[in-house]
């Protein structure tokens, strides 16, 4: 019997003959004895089981708090291909860092590496291994640059090679900031919370006892124990000790939007795009609820971009570039004294941003960036000496990366235009020629070559002819246009183009959001749905075997004769979608690119037939459509699709583009130009006849 052997067991291990005497003598001693052996080891049982069970429970408390994030490693394969050239702006810069001995760029247009001197080494594209060009964030960790970009999550350089990491359970995975801290790298997303990586596994950090997700981080900071979040709309989040803080406004911020956090001894400064506030961490992580202002304001000043700590004062930067320093010890106890830091600033700045790199002030903007000088600042600390750094101005290229409109002229130059900086010209070999801007030659819409030394150009502010020596005559609301908002233009099949003065009036026709123009006896004539179109917004015209067609957001018009003919929507034809966005003459075929429904064809019978199956419910851009006869090329929104005419074949580029959205597309004989938000790609035809 198991009883008899324990009580046999617990007889032999008696330390002395005499308590063996004595248990003998006293069968009932012995019996308790037993008993509270017994009872020992059943509580020393339950004891375990209730550690194992609470340990469990805390484990199973963390891992839900931590949330692992599945994800997917890829290598990424350069696409070293001479027939693919990119022409991309690199000043626009979002961060700086030192890695290996060089400084690295990001930019929206790919990732810059630069000597210590300055002097750029070279450009890393998506043809290098990026997965895409806009990017947004630097941090090293574990002895490799990390990269945050706009839309594809996170990036990983180790000097040669590029891997990207991709969350499976969120989309989008635009990142805002990085943070290497003890260990981990933190990530600041705009929608995908808080993440930490520690080199193998990602986690989402979650605040609070309800474990909110951390949405729109603005900006990263650590000092101590204490991690600040920066948001875009919800103000500070403090993580001390496991425990997360929240302020807002209605805590003294001047406004939701925090753009930097610098604490300095037991004082704590936040800087909005409002304001400055300042208070002490220890009213910060007091647990006395009642107190409800814990931020004093300091300045009301909007536009900040950021802040940092240098040399005992605290410098901001505006979004044009003005750098204001502030004395972080009297502002810590008296009414703040603001002074602007004078430099040789340049115009037109924006999204400037201070940063510390190599323990110095750098100034990061649309115009590329500026290191601390030699001098520092001048012993009054009324200025700031700011040098240029690196050499990408020495070989202009775009003026911005937003690629809106593409036409070659009849000289072969290529003319781009863009939402932000007018045009661009450049010679057929990618040599810039000239930059055409002014406050009437921007928000471009549109171009088209109109005669062998002129080329058209439709705006926002109207109609803008450059001659061949690239002056500029405009037309406006004022010379009888319907509406300064231009969105395209349309030539006359009849027009011959190698003539060498202008056309009139009468022979082209203007796309507006007031309706179709047209002129007629020197005058302008609209059309509008008062005289039949689907929709007075209109975006794109094309002359067609003697009609013209007419891409509205309600459908398509057929005109001739200045009327209305016919009208196709999804109410009367096999058109899904009646945003019309782009037309397109392919020979003797015409197609219609549409907002979301994909592209048509219209037959010679006037029945429309759908690419859906082939190419999904696309979104086609305006000016994302073109023809060399052979292949029609289609931008949308997940790259471009090139049609083979003859094999009624269809095939995808992405990886071939600076980016997935492509607004705009021209070509001539030797190439294809893809215009979109990140630059311009120019192909061969022998590579696309090749795929």
């Amino acid at each position: 019997m198991p009883i008899k052997r324990i009580f046999k067991s617990i007889i032999r291990q008696a330390n002395t003959r005499r308590l063996q005497s004595m248990l003998r003598a006293h069968p009932k001693l012995l019996c308790c004895f037993v008993g509270l052996c017994l009872l020992s080891i059943s509580l020393g049982v339950l004891w375990v089981r209730d550690q194992a069970e609470r340990g469990l429970a805390q484990e199973r408390a963390r891992l839900s708090r931590q949330e692992f994030i599945p994800f997917e490693k890829t290598a990424r394969s350069p696409l070293s291909r001479p027939e693919i050239k990119f022409l991309q702006n690199t000043e626009n810069t979002r961060a700086i860092i030192r890695f290996q001995d060089s400084y690295f760029a990001a930019t929206d247009g790919g990732l810059v590496q630069f000597a210590p001197e300055g002097n750029s080494l070279r450009h890393y594209t998506m043809l290098d291994g990026l997965s895409e060009s806009d990017l947004t964030s630097l941090e090293v960790f574990n002895s490799k640059l990390f990269i945050g970009t706009q839309t594809q999550g996170l990036l990983s350089f180790d000097g040669e090679r590029f891997e990207s990491y991709r969350w499976l359970d969120r989309e989008p995975q635009a990142i805002t900031s990085l943070l290497a801290d003890n260990g981990r790298l933190l990530i600041g997303t705009f929608n995908g919370g808080l993440i930490e990586f520690d080199g193998r596994r990602f986690t989402e950090l979650k605040a609070g006892a309800e474990h909110a997700r951390l949405r729109r981080v603005n900006c990263l900071s650590k000092y101590g124990s204490h991690l600040y979040v920066g948001t875009f709309d919800d103000g500070l989040w403090l993580l001390d000790a496991g425990r997360w803080l929240h302020f807002q406004a209605v805590d003294g911020l001047a406004s939701n939007r925090v753009v930097g956090v610098v604490e300095s001894g037991e004082n704590v400064f936040v800087a909005t795009d409002f304001g400055i506030a300042s208070a002490t961490s220890a009213s910060l992580l007091s647990e006395n609820m009642t107190q409800q202002r814990r931020f004093r304001s300091l300045a009301t000043l909007p536009s900040l971009t950021s802040l940092i700590n240098y040399d005992g004062l605290l410098l901001f930067s505006k979004d044009d570039g003005e750098i204001l320093a502030l004395d972080k010890e009297a502002a810590a106890r008296t009414p703040a004294l603001m002074r602007s830091l004078a430099w040789l600033k340049p115009g037109e700045l924006s999204g400037s941003r201070l940063v510390i790199v190599d323990d110095k002030p750098w100034l990061l903007s649309n115009r590329g960036v500026w290191q601390t000088g030699v001098d520092g600042f001048s012993q009054t600390r009324a200025s700031i000496s700011l040098t240029p750094f690196g050499t990408v101005n020495e070989n202009p290229t775009l003026a911005s990366n937003i690629i809106s409109a593409l036409a070659l002229d009849r000289d072969g130059k290529l003319w781009a235009g863009n939402f932000r900086r007018g045009i661009d010209v450049f010679t057929s070999e990618g040599k810039k020629i000239t930059h055409l801007e002014s406050e009437s030659i921007r928000e471009i819409n549109f171009l088209l070559p109109e005669t062998q030394a002129s080329v058209l150009a439709a705006t926002s502010q109207g109609i803008v002819r450059f001659d061949g020596l690239f002056r500029s005559t405009r037309m406006t609301k004022a010379d009888g246009l319907p509406s300064n908002s231009v969105m395209n233009l349309a030539l006359d099949e009849s027009v011959n183009p190698s003539e060498m003065k202008p056309p009139h009036p009468n022979d082209f026709v203007l796309a507006t959001n007031r309706g179709l123009s047209f002129g007629q006896s020197g005058k302008w004539r609209t059309l509008t749905t008062v005289q039949g179109l689907p929709s007075d917004q209109i975006y794109a015209t094309l002359f067609f075997k003697r009609s013209l067609f007419v891409g509205t957001l309600g459908g398509l018009a057929q005109v001739e004769s200045n009327r209305v003919v016919r009208v196709f929507k999804d109410s009367n034809s096999k058109l899904t979608h009646n945003w019309v966005t782009a037309l397109c003459a392919a020979g003797e075929r015409l197609f219609i690119g549409t907002y979301g429904g994909g592209v048509f064809e219209l037959a010679a019978s006037n029945d429309l037939y759908s690419f859906s199956e082939e190419t999904g419910a696309a979104v086609v851009n305006p000016n994302a459509m073109w023809s060399d006869g052979e292949m029609l090329f289609v931008g949308t929104l997940d790259g471009a699709w090139v049609f083979d005419l003859h094999l009624q074949k269809w095939t995808q580029l992405k990886d071939e583009l600076p980016s997935k959205t492509v607004l705009s597309i021209t070509g001539d004989e030797k190439f294809v130009y893809f215009g979109t938000t990140n630059g311009i790609a120019r192909l061969e035809k022998s590579y696309l006849t090749r795929i």
